[in-house]
Order: structure tokens, then C-alpha cells, then sequence
């Protein structure tokens, strides 16, 4: 597998699906606004897509989407 990040180009975000819990996604964006995404389900569904974030982009954040229906938490 071949690292597809530039120099200089964002992380790979993985998180966990909003709509679909259990189902773990990575995305990843180039500076031209291309979007590669790939989808894990399964018992270790998390586990995989870290490591494939980090095989195939070399560097990611693990972010937690809020719920399409979920209120923003204040602090």
C-alpha cells in the first residue's frame, strides 16, 4: 500500500459513523478538494481503520462527530 498524502496536505480524519454507531470511517481530503473514504464495520471496526489511516496516509486524528440530531454541550 502506498502512502497517498502530500507534504504539507491534511491528516486523514477517522471517527466513528454518526448514523451507522460501530461503523468506523476514514476520510481523507487533497488540496484539490478530492476525497478518498473508506468504511470498517465489525468487532474491531475502530482498531482497522486506525491502522489503515496510518498505513495509507502516514498521519490521522481520531475525531468524535456530533449526531445530526444531537444539542452541542455547553461546558
Amino acid at each position: 500500500m502506498t502512502k497517498t498524502s502530500q507534504p504539507g496536505a491534511e491528516p486523514a480524519n477517522v471517527s466513528e459513523d454518526r448514523q451507522t454507531p460501530g461503523q468506523w470511517r476514514v476520510e481523507w481530503f487533497d488540496d484539490d478538494g478530492r476525497c478518498e473514504l473508506e468504511i470498517f464495520t465489525g468487532h474491531d471496526a475502530r482498531r482497522q481503520a486506525l491502522r489503515y489511516a496510518m498505513r495509507k496516509y502516514g498521519h490521522f486524528r481520531e475525531v468524535q462527530v456530533e449526531a445530526q440530531n444531537e444539542v452541542p454541550r455547553l461546558p
